[in-house]
């Protein structure tokens, strides 16, 4: 019987000493998980506060660069807008000096009105901007816009509008500094082309002059007025009265005059021909730059010559 009793008890002794071994394993592997699990959250927390700054950095460059790219998109458009208007304004302001016989002007003059340009290109282009430039990226907004180095027909009619200015981050970044951008627009007035083609220089003793296909006259200025075909349909039957600003009467036109007996007829104000098509080669006006050695029969025009 004592020997029954010391095993059961040496037995119960047993379990418990496993009990206690299994419980002491039990809280070291516990212990162990707690503090993986507390090191990979503070991993993450010191990842998530390096990249989340990097990441904000890089989408306001991107928010940046793309309103850079919409306002040198706008200030094109802008100043393509104004160069042809001011080339425009150019062509009619030329006409009317050479109307008036006021083409030579000084250098003064010239200076004056390449600043009233400047002043007009940098009003127009503001104004085609509006608003938006002030809530942009540009510094200082429309203000921020120079036109110092621009060049308007102060010289052989070129128009070069130049807007400097600067940009900066929409959203302020440190180390990230507002940098220089520059657009532009470079034409010519439409103020023609040069009919002489190049023959006319410095070299040349000869006097250039100006002759049509089938005129009978050579001119001394390109822009004489019985150089430019003024076209007008007059009734057929007025023929015998109606006469061309110097007084000339209308002869029926060798290629298309002579089967008209009625209707309406095309006349020049100072042409001598009928036609009866207003697509007729005589109302073509070619004209030739030719020394004045060759203008053969032709006789000096009343006008410049």
């Amino acid at each position: 019987m004592v020997m029954k009793n010391d095993t059961l008890m040496g037995a119960a002794k047993g379990t418990s000493v496993k009990d206690k071994i299994k419980k002491k394993e039990d809280t070291f592997f516990r212990t162990i998980r707690k503090s993986k699990e507390v090191f990979l959250a503070a991993s993450i927390t010191v990842e998530a506060s390096i990249v989340l700054p990097l990441f904000i950095f890089f989408l306001v460059n991107i928010m940046t660069a793309f309103n850079v790219i919409k306002v040198q998109s706008d200030l094109e458009a802008a100043l393509h807008q104004t160069g042809s208007e001011i080339a425009l304004v150019g062509y009619d302001i030329k006409t009317g000096k050479d109307a008036l016989g006021l083409s030579g002007d000084s250098p003064a003059k010239d200076v004056l009105a390449a600043g009233g340009y400047m002043a007009y290109a940098s009003h127009s282009v503001r104004k085609y901007l509006g608003d938006s430039v002030n809530k942009s990226c540009v510094t200082g907004g429309a203000s921020g816009l120079s036109f110092l180095t621009s060049k308007i027909m102060a010289g052989d009619d070129y128009i070069d509008i130049v807007v400097d200015y600067k940009v900066h981050p929409l959203i302020p970044v440190i180390g990230f500094k507002e940098f220089k951008v520059q657009s532009r627009y470079f034409g010519h007035a439409w103020t023609g082309y040069d009919i002489s083609g190049g023959m006319k220089t410095e070299r040349s003793e000869e006097e250039m002059v100006y002759v049509t296909e089938h005129g009978t006259v050579y001119h001394r200025d390109a822009g004489c007025r019985h150089l430019k075909i003024d076209v007008r349909s007059i009734p057929y039957d007025s023929l015998d009265t109606v006469r061309s600003a110097d007084g000339s009467k209308y002869y029926p036109c060798e290629y298309c005059g002579g089967k008209v007996g009625g209707g309406n007829v095309f006349v020049t104000d100072y042409g001598i021909r009928y036609h009866s098509s207003v697509s007729c080669p005589g109302l073509k006006r070619k004209i030739y730059t030719i020394p004045i050695s060759e203008v053969g029969g032709r006789g000096p025009c009343s006008s410049c010559g």
